[in-house]
């Protein structure tokens, strides 16, 4: 059983743009030369690079973060915690207020 191979942006841009210039003809063969595969990857490798060069540089596999907790600060959680707080005290003064006013 064959291992993912893993490629740096820095490959895949280099890859990609030799065969832009067409020094080599086709896919297979550029994929040949540079190890690739399978050509598929490179053809889309290739659609991104087309759509956004610095695209090739992300890593897109694993689940995504559900928040940049781990880049805030202990300030800005708190922050964030009190805005929250804040909003739900906010919420449920004008349900009382509302209970009130139908009795």
């Amino acid at each position: 059983m064959r291992k993912n191979k893993k490629y740096t942006g820095e490959f895949k841009e280099k890859v990609v743009k030799e065969y832009l210039s067409g020094q080599h003809g086709e896919l297979n063969t550029v994929a040949k030369i540079y190890d690739v595969r399978n050509v598929s990857q490179l053809k889309k490798w290739i659609k991104k690079y087309r759509g956004d060069p610095t695209s090739l540089y992300r890593e897109n596999r694993g689940r995504k973060k559900l928040s940049s907790k781990a880049n805030k600060s202990r300030e800005e959680l708190l922050q964030e915690q009190v805005d929250y707080l804040t909003m739900e005290n906010t919420i449920l003064k004008k349900w009382v207020q509302l209970i009130k006013e139908k009795h």
